[in-house]
């Protein structure tokens, strides 16, 4: 099969050209002569002052541009949750996709459980061309809080299905085929979405639908390789939304907030790097005059994250394997003398230094859970290298049920037309917002239609799922 080819950039002229043929629309904005908006919305899942402080430090030892730095307009966005101080990610991406607070777990309603319309429904609603793009599993909490409404975020089978029936957006590019049965992959290809689930298989004619699950569960750490590449998952996403009008794209660097929940510097380093591409590629792509908004904050910071003045960024650059590859690829048996320095060395080869005896025993200290021992191996590794989380033993444990996220204000950038709008300091509430005044379309959170009406009862109210 022919393999999509990538080029570096997409000419934005041409796009706002696409932009300008889109279909008219039964609505006020027919008699506006102004082109319509598009927007790249970009969540930096976990991703605080703090990582970005370290990305830039991180880009600037490696001597390549550093895009966040590249915006002129910034501010400050709180981000606590309906019911406690620091969010989850399915309450924060439900404000940022509806602009309403809600409870830790919830995705797409209002703590009382009713539904809650989201900008990229809204956007649907009228006439724009949407989709999501992740790193993450597409029926996660970030991407599911924009096209699903559960209230809880671990039913990513139940959020499979709504997206199934919606029949938008029309590009979901992330990992989580494990979510999808065979009946439904073959309804989206009913639906008329090309479906594939390897990167490598996608193909130049990519038609107007694509449904891309390029891993049972989350693409791979950048570190561990795999094919992982934001930004050009970022860029074939535009290249088939842009063709069919004006757009709305959410864009997950969802794996940041996981290196992060693993106390593993490295490899967040790797996939905040790769995420700031991403950014990067957007911001070469609109130009100074285009008709694109692109935005970019996070849903949460993650870990406490503190540099200090000893980190050794080369070593960091240097890493090889994530926490979690080194120990899920070969089982370990920390009371086999062998099993044990087999790890030992495996470890070495990928960070450069040797455990001590003490610390592989800390890294093995709970055997019967299977998330500990990535999180204790990144938390030695990062220590080794200067960069310290909440203490593994004693804080991420026992302090509240997000396992590490911390409540710490978060950065917004903006850039394109109406960005001043995105400066100071905000609510997360206010981003989806404003979004939707600069687009010029109605403002999201009003109650939304079950997944589950009936078919003429949705075409009724303009089809909305």
């Amino acid at each position: 099969m022919k393999a999509y080819t990538y080029t570096p950039r997409v000419a934005f002229a041409a796009i706002c050209a696409l932009l300008l043929a889109s279909a008219p629309l039964a609505s006020a904005q027919e008699e506006d002569d102004e082109p319509r908006r598009s927007v790249i919305f970009f969540i930096g899942d976990g991703m605080g002052s703090s990582q970005i402080s370290l990305g830039r430090l991180a880009a600037k030892e490696s001597k390549q541009p550093y895009n966040l730095d590249r915006f002129k307009v910034t501010g400050l966005v709180n981000t606590h949750s309906n019911d406690m101080h620091v969010t989850d990610s399915a309450a924060s991406a439900t404000a940022l996709a509806t602009g309403v607070k809600t409870d830790n777990w919830m995705i797409g309603q209002d703590p009382e459980g009713r539904r809650l319309e989201t900008i990229l429904e809204v956007a649907h609603r009228e006439g724009y061309a949407t989709g999501l793009v992740t790193t993450t599993r597409i029926t996660h909490a970030t991407p599911a809080a924009f096209a699903a409404h559960v209230k809880h975020r671990g039913m990513e089978r139940d959020i499979a299905a709504q997206l199934v029936e919606k029949g938008y957006p029309e590009v979901l590019i992330g990992g989580g085929s494990q979510n999808f049965s065979e009946d439904q992959l073959a309804a989206l290809r009913k639906q008329g979405y090309r479906v594939e689930l390897a990167l490598e298989t996608t193909t130049r004619d990519l038609g107007d639908k694509l449904a891309l699950f390029a891993s049972k569960s989350h693409l791979p750490y950048v570190v561990d390789g795999g094919g992982t590449d934001l930004r050009r998952l970022t860029e074939l996403a535009v290249s088939i939304l842009s063709a069919q009008g004006p757009f709305f794209l959410m864009v997950e660097g969802g794996r940041i907030d996981h290196a992060a929940h693993a106390h593993d510097a490295a490899s967040m380093i790797r996939d905040q790097l790769d995420f700031d591409r991403a950014v990067g590629w957007a911001l070469d792509s609109a130009g100074e005059n285009a008709d694109l908004l692109i935005v970019v904050t996070a849903d949460h910071a993650t870990g406490n994250l503190g540099i200090s003045e000893v980190v050794d960024l080369p070593a960091l650059l240097k890493v090889k394997a994530s926490s979690e590859r080194l120990i899920h690829e070969q089982e370990v048996d920390p009371t086999n003398a062998e099993s044990r320095k087999d790890f030992v060395n495996r470890v070495e080869a990928a960070y450069g230094f040797e455990l001590t005896s003490a610390e592989v025993d800390r890294v093995f200290a709970r055997p019967k859970d299977r998330y500990y021992a990535p999180l204790a191996l990144g938390h030695v590794a990062s220590d080794h290298f200067g960069v310290f989380f909440f203490d593994v033993d004693i804080q991420q444990d026992r302090l509240g049920k997000t396992h590490g996220h911390d409540g710490a204000m978060v950065p917004v950038f903006a850039f394109g037309p109406g960005a001043s709008a995105f400066s100071g300091t905000l609510d997360n509430t206010e981003i989806p917002k404003r979004i939707a005044k600069i687009l010029k379309l109605p403002a999201p959170g009003g109650l939304a239609l079950p997944a589950s009406a009936p078919k003429e009862q949705a075409q009724k109210k303009e089809g909305w799922f």
